[in-house]
């Protein structure tokens, strides 16, 4: 039951801790990696906008964590040949430096790693799509710690693949993707092209492009944050009751790139919705705390930012049930 927060920088640690962080992740990139494979990126964002400096600065953030873990992503979804071997070797360092955990999308680097020793201290990424409770029982007999869920599942399909021995992390706050992350084709790399797409095609009426586009709006924060500085994008707080219930580890408040005073903002409204759920407060409550302290009511009325507007259905009538 931890609220786990991005970091570009150590400089970011200790803000983010106050704020209400319990443990951390950020993204690196090997010394002689651009030497070697040129703009390819060693995880899913780009190095010069959400990567952390370099390893120096990394230890610095492990030691302000106040013992507080500190995860680092090598989670592309591919590398080109000769890549895995380089990043397999760069993960033993970043464990021995003091990284908790590393995060993890391809099966050739997870391997790699599991053979070095470390499947223990594997988190299997996202990207890697762990959506039903075989391929969970798979990475977990691998060794691994813990396994991030795909951000599109609903409530159900998460407690259906919460099995025994195996922590599972979820999506709690910003950033939505428009596409199953794991199971696309493209890489940001080559730009967001999933952002402008949907114009021109044949077959479908202008209301549901309409609502395409602002449902695609939403994922990017709205383009805006509130006047109180909280960021306007995908928000899974109200489900906090029930992915504690469901058992829960981890709820991810994404974001490496952003600006520390919005990943503070955003760590303090995830805090602050986690207390309210560990002391019993239900979806109602939580949703009138977030609305009290961000504002933009009509979005949460609308159930417009959920990452699992599922917590807002009813449940069927037997005498409905067929």
């Amino acid at each position: 039951m931890k609220i786990l927060a991005p970091l570009k920088n150590s400089a970011e640690t200790i803000p983010l801790l106050e704020a209400g962080a319990d443990e951390f992740f950020c993204g690196l990139t090997p010394p002689d990696w651009e030497k070697c494979f040129g703009q390819t990126w060693a995880n899913r964002r780009a190095p010069s906008s959400a990567g952390m400096p370099d390893v120096a600065d990394f230890e610095v953030a492990v030691d302000s964590s106040a013992g507080r873990p500190v995860y680092v992503a090598l989670n592309a979804p591919w590398y080109p040949p000769g890549a895995v071997e380089m990043l397999a070797e760069f993960g033993v360092l970043l464990l021995e430096k003091g990284a908790s955990a590393l995060i993890v999308a391809d099966m050739d680097l997870l391997l790699a790693l599991a053979e070095a020793g470390a499947a223990s201290r594997l988190h299997v990424s996202s990207l890697a799509t762990c959506n039903n409770p075989g391929s969970a029982a798979f990475f977990r007999d691998l060794g691994v710690s813990r396994v991030i869920l795909p951000r599109h599942l609903a409530l159900g399909e998460i407690e259906e693949i919460s099995v025994p021995g195996l922590e599972l992390e979820t999506f709690l706050l910003n950033d939505g993707c428009v596409f199953e992350e794991g199971l696309c084709a493209t890489t940001h790399a080559v730009g967001t092209f999933c952002l402008g797409d949907g114009e021109g095609t044949e077959g479908v009426n202008p209301e549901t492009f309409e609502r395409y586009a602002f449902w695609k709006w939403t994922l990017n924060h709205c383009g805006c944050q509130t006047s109180r500085g909280y960021p306007v994008g995908p928000c899974g707080l109200c489900a906090l009751p029930r992915l504690l219930q469901i058992g829960i580890a981890s709820f991810k408040v994404v974001g490496r790139e952003a600006s520390l005073p919005r990943k503070e903002k955003a760590v303090e409204l995830a805090a602050r919705a986690l207390k309210i759920a560990r002391d019993g407060g239900g979806p109602e409550e939580i949703r009138q705390a977030v609305v009290d302290l961000r504002g933009a009511a009509p979005m949460c009325e609308g159930a417009h930012l959920c990452y699992y507007p599922d917590v807002w259905h009813r449940p069927m009538r037997k005498e409905a049930a067929c």
